[in-house]
């Protein structure tokens, strides 16, 4: 697995609290489950007995929950460490040795804040196992980025489980040894995770499968997009600058195979599309060229450019580096986040927050294309 790819009850006593509360109900709950697909091979060639011959799956979830004072409080270390674990697990090798304190100093160097030890202690709102609030709750699908692990975007799955959704993220992991590539085979796997994830999940009683919103960031978007057409009850998709826009000149041969595929041309959004962009560097003179998913395959896509907005600030890294150094807020991802956030509150909530979300930031900070 490519290890440096960017792309991881208190009494209320005062209105102001009151109000806070209400926001968020709860506290977020995370557990892993670790399960084996045995319908699909991973390392191939190898004997049954090979820990690796069929698919392991590490499902993360992030849920709504009570914490307790006996309940562990993660650090963002804790949440980096996944990776060093899985990539030496998923490799057969010890790849992985080490990565979560280069990881930590590679953010820290990206977003030009911090250090990586400051990093590392920063507290994150996730309570290891803490008990589950025992009611149904909406799910959300999370698709990591390319080669992205489930920890890029714990900021957007804490606030969602804080009011009451079930998030469940879908790392990036690809064909044995595990790295995502741009190959259509690639790609599938992650949308086979999801598929089994969703198999898995069926057994948790605190889950409304018919509310179901799928999130998908840059390679995670397209995959996600994919997912639609193979899972039911599906209500909204939001894509963070998700690849399936392409825009040429990267690329081109893979994504042509995969758009041309019965299993890209199936997709037809009958439901909510959202879609999230960065502001791209205007090139004079050269001639853009980009295949126009929402055009192509959706019925109802609202699509928006976040002013200022760079690829990797889609990633929750892009704040919480900045937290941990005191350094000023990361307002680009903020702005991502409450979209994000209040559009799945209309489709999987009917909250009928979205549409003044985005009255709020409208030619402030976001633009509709």
């Amino acid at each position: 697995m490519k290890i440096f790819s960017l792309f991881f009850l208190l009494i209320i006593t005062s209105c102001s609290e009151v109000k806070k509360e209400n926001l968020n109900p709860y506290d977020a709950g995370f557990k892993t489950i670790h399960t084996i697909d045995r319908s699909r091979i991973y390392k191939s060639g190898a004997d049954t007995t090979d820990y690796l011959h069929f698919r392991s799956l590490d499902l993360d979830i992030w849920y709504p929950s009570f914490h307790s004072a006996k309940d562990t409080q993660l650090l963002v270390r804790d949440l980096l460490g996944l990776l060093e674990t899985r990539a030496n697990y998923y490799s057969a090798s010890n790849v992985g040795n080490g990565v979560t304190a280069q990881l930590a100093q590679f953010f820290c160097e990206t977003f030009k804040c911090s250090d990586s030890t400051k990093l590392l202690k920063f507290k994150t709102s996730s309570f290891k196992n803490a008990p589950a609030v025992a009611i149904k709750f909406p799910l959300v699908i999370y698709m990591a980025a390319f080669n992205g692990m489930s920890y890029e975007n714990f900021v957007l799955f804490e606030t969602l489980a804080k009011k009451g959704f079930i998030v469940v993220s879908v790392s990036s992991i690809g064909r044995f040894p595990g790295d995502m590539t741009t190959k259509k085979e690639d790609l599938m796997e992650q949308v086979y995770d999801a598929i089994t994830t969703l198999k898995i999940l069926k057994e948790n009683s605190n889950i409304d499968f018919n509310k179901i919103g799928i999130v998908g960031y840059s390679w995670g978007g397209l995959s996600g997009a994919i997912l639609t057409s193979k899972i039911p009850d599906v209500k909204c998709l939001v894509s963070l600058e998700g690849s399936e826009f392409h825009h040429y000149g990267n690329e081109d041969s893979d994504f042509d195979i995969i758009k041309n595929s019965e299993d890209f041309k199936n997709i037809k959004l009958s439901f909510p599309y959202l879609r999230l962009e960065s502001a791209r560097p205007i090139q004079p003179g050269k001639k853009d060229s980009v295949y126009n998913f929402s055009v192509n395959h959706c019925s109802n896509p609202q699509v928006f450019t976040i002013d200022s907005m760079q690829h990797e600030d889609f990633d929750c890294f892009s704040r919480v580096v900045r937290e941990s150094g005191n350094c000023p807020m990361n307002q680009r991802y903020n702005s991502a986040l409450e979209l994000t956030v209040s559009f799945l509150e209309d489709n999987l909530k009917n909250k009928n927050n979205f549409s003044a979300t985005v009255e709020d930031q409208i030619n402030k900070t976001i633009r509709k294309k």
